[in-house]
């Protein structure tokens, strides 16, 4: 009788407790099964007939992204070198604008430009081709485990053919547990004399995964029993198939926690799941029993022989054929270069992505989906920076003390593309591209021309600006007393020459005659958050701003006065490709009309053609850059900005106690941008002239216009003006004979 009653008791102790269960189980199951990060991606290198990008650009591109080198192209991942160019078979990936297939193609160049793109095999022209983005790294969504969330109907059959195999054959038949599997696990175990399957079923795994610890007890595997029994009735197979697929473990990558076969994919592999092979996905399956014992990476040998003996599983079970079994079997463990998502850690450029990330309207929880952020980040142009920075600056100087940033945007984008902030790129830390506030010196003078021009009806390049010393008197203040970086004066010269050799005085006149106060404004309007002080000392660069600030201000300039915030990300996903954000780049502030933003650059162009970064055109030749030069009182920062058209390169070095370094910004900061530019394909600047823009004649002595056929005239573009018929080569109206006037 007391047996009786206990069993009741327990009966509904039981049913009580599967109760609770259900409600809780099911409830965390469809809201929040796991936490997936998000995962940052740099730009695609998208080629098109005519782009600037060469053969050994796309190469790298290619062995970047893993892909493998073959005789003849056959599968996605691979490529080869050909007559003309190269061939590759493009993997499928979910780009940011959706997903596309994998496809075969033919790229074939012309020097440093793409000349034509092909479909394979049908031959058919195209007019553009996207390579899958490099992966950079994560942010975590508060854990330390990584995932790469992917739907059932991308996993390969094979896979979960072979996972059912060896893990659970009755997934399909049982109700959570399998006494059927337990039986059968144990005599293959026999037979085998070592474990080659499981008994708990995939639903069991999977509960242990998800909610329970490592404990060894009997409490542990009832209760885990009881929960898979609860996850079977409420959720469909598929869906906790494919739970398990996103969730199950898979090893460690710099300390974070690999899970699911969408990462695993990539992280053994360097493919999409959907381009793994039977050796692939014998060795993903041998390792789900011990990622730690069977690490491909640390024992390769070890790992190999259960790869291989779950591909006599697979060949047995008629899940390959002999031929595809001999294959697989003589096939490397892992191909050469993989085992690794991240080669190399980015701590500058990353840091601005997680801050952009902060400041978007994402879903607050974002983490059970996932994100992909997409950035403009540039391999090339990041490893060009790296290495600048890391050879230039023991040349440049002996200073152990001497720090540098640098930024590279892509004008065109209004996007980031590199950062390196510390002269060790690695360095986790400050971040002087961002942080770093510094007087910018005469890369505040474009801004002060940029406005004449604007504002001030007949200032041309071919104006005559005053280089003759002056005195400023301020309320308050001493009087000050602007001088030159030679301490010497030219007299009356005209603005070009003034702007391309950086003389101080004339800029410092005309920014007290466009205003002080519009100066401070002009700045902030081009993205400058940190306060201004609104004194005459600002048109010598007396203005603390980041290298960060200084990008955005000649992003601006380089897009002739159209202004876009700089931007890292470019769009952002979930894991399942849907948009959660997407920037758009066709907005823009205009600061200055299209006339004053192509006579600034013009003027740009002749600091390198003919100015303080002539050292520039000698490298690249004349006409393909513009740029400026920066340095500050005591020569404690050495600035230079060069852009081509579609890079903007910014380089600061100085020392972070504000310690004099001895550098100019040509002898310092524009060894740097040299170095960086030599790596890059070099875009030459396109200057259009807006049709309100002609080609002028001006006086070289009087600045003002004269007929363009005088042998005196400096030739210089100029707003479109209707001369007097008898204007003369003197800049006088001059009257003509009657010879003059008879023919």
């Amino acid at each position: 009788m007391l047996g009786l009653k206990l069993s009741i008791v327990g009966i509904v102790v039981l049913v009580g407790y599967l109760i609770y269960l259900d409600a809780t189980l099911t409830e965390r199951f469809s809201s929040s099964r796991y936490q997936a990060p998000a995962l940052i991606y740099g730009r695609s290198l998208t080629l098109e007939p005519q782009a600037t990008v060469n053969k050994s650009t796309l190469i790298s591109e290619l062995r970047r992204l893993n892909y493998r080198a073959v005789d003849t192209v056959k599968d996605s991942g691979q490529y080869r070198l050909t007559e003309y160019g190269v061939e590759f078979y493009r993997r499928p990936f979910d780009f940011a604008n959706g997903p596309q297939m994998a496809k075969r193609v033919q790229v074939n160049f012309a020097g440093n430009r793409v000349q034509a793109i092909l479909s394979l095999p049908d031959g058919r022209t195209l007019n553009r081709i996207q390579l899958e983005p490099p992966y950079l790294g994560r942010l975590s969504g508060g854990n330390d485990e990584d995932r790469l969330l992917v739907g059932l109907e991308r996993v390969p059959s094979l896979l979960i053919e072979t996972l059912l195999l060896v893990e659970d054959r009755d997934f399909y038949h049982h109700s959570g547990i399998s006494l059927t599997s337990i039986g059968r696990a144990a005599l293959a175990n026999l037979s085998a004399m070592r474990t080659v399957q499981g008994g708990s079923t995939l639903t069991q795994q999977l509960v242990k995964n998800l909610y329970l610890t490592r404990e060894r007890s009997l409490w542990r595997k009832m209760n885990e029993a009881l929960m898979a029994i609860v996850l079977d009735y409420r959720f469909s197979k598929n869906e906790i198939l494919e739970t398990y697929l996103n969730e199950v473990y898979f090893g460690q990558d710099r300390g974070s926690a690999i899970h699911g076969v969408g990462l695993a994919s990539r992280l053994y592999f360097g493919k999409q799941v959907e381009e793994l092979n039977a050796a692939d996905i014998a060795l993903l399956v041998g390792i789900i029993k011990g990622p730690s014992y069977y690490d491909p990476r640390r024992y390769p040998e070890r790992a190999q022989e259960r790869r291989d003996l779950i591909l006599q599983l697979m060949f047995a079970q008629n899940l390959m054929n002999k031929t595809q079994y001999v294959a697989s079997v003589s096939q490397p463990v892992l191909p050469a270069g993989t085992g690794r998502l991240v080669t190399e850690n980015l701590p500058h450029y990353m840091e601005l992505v997680k801050f952009e990330l902060g400041r978007l309207n994402l879903p607050v929880n974002w983490q059970q989906e996932g994100l992909r952020v997409f950035t403009y980040f540039d391999p090339v142009t990041q490893n060009a920076a790296e290495a600048a920075i890391v050879t230039e600056l023991p040349r440049v100087s002996d200073d152990d003390e001497l720090q540098g940033a640098i930024v590279i945007a892509n004008h065109q984008e209004a996007g980031v593309t590199a950062v390196v902030g510390d002269k060790n790129p690695r360095q986790v830390g400050f971040n002087r591209a961002v942080a770093a506030m510094r007087p910018v010196g005469s890369l505040i003078k474009p801004l002060i021309y940029a406005e004449a021009f604007q504002s001030l009806p007949d200032f041309e390049l071919g104006s005559l600006v005053s280089d003759e010393p002056f005195q400023l008197a301020q309320s308050n203040q001493p009087i000050w007393i602007p001088q030159n970086f030679d301490k010497k004066f030219e007299g009356e010269m005209l603005a070009y020459d003034a702007l391309a050799q950086s003389r101080n005085v004339p800029a410092v006149r005309l920014g007290v005659e466009v205003g002080i106060e519009r100066l401070a404004e002009l700045l902030q309007m081009s993205g400058v958050d940190s306060p201004i002080t609104s004194v005459p000392a600002i048109t010598l660069g007396a203005v603390p701003l980041s290298p960060m600030a200084i990008t955005e201000i000649y992003t601006m300039l380089a897009q002739h006065g159209g202004y876009r915030p700089l931007q890292s990300i470019r769009a952002v996903t979930n894991h399942e490709g849907l948009t959660v954000y997407e920037r758009n780049v066709s907005q823009q502030q205009r600061l200055f009309s299209e006339a004053s933003g192509f006579l600034v650059n013009f003027g740009l162009r002749g600091v390198i053609n003919e100015g303080t970064g002539s050292k520039l055109a000698d490298a690249f030749g004349v006409n393909k850059l513009a740029g400026k030069s920066g340095t500050t009182n005591d020569y404690r920062d050495s600035w230079f900005v060069a852009y081509d058209n579609q890079h903007v390169v910014t380089v600061w070095l100085g020392r972070d106690d504000n310690q004099p370094v001895q550098l100019t910004g040509s002898s310092g900061a524009l060894k740097v941008v040299q170095q960086v530019l030599e790596q890059i394909p070099i875009v030459p600047l396109q200057l259009n002239s807006p049709t309100d823009v002609e080609a002028a004649g001006f006086h070289p002595q009087l600045g003002v216009r004269i007929p363009v056929d005088c042998n005196n005239a400096r030739l210089l573009p100029a707003r479109q003006k209707k001369l007097p018929e008898d204007l003369g080569c003197s800049g006088n109206i001059e009257e003509k004979s009657w010879w003059q006037r008879l023919f």
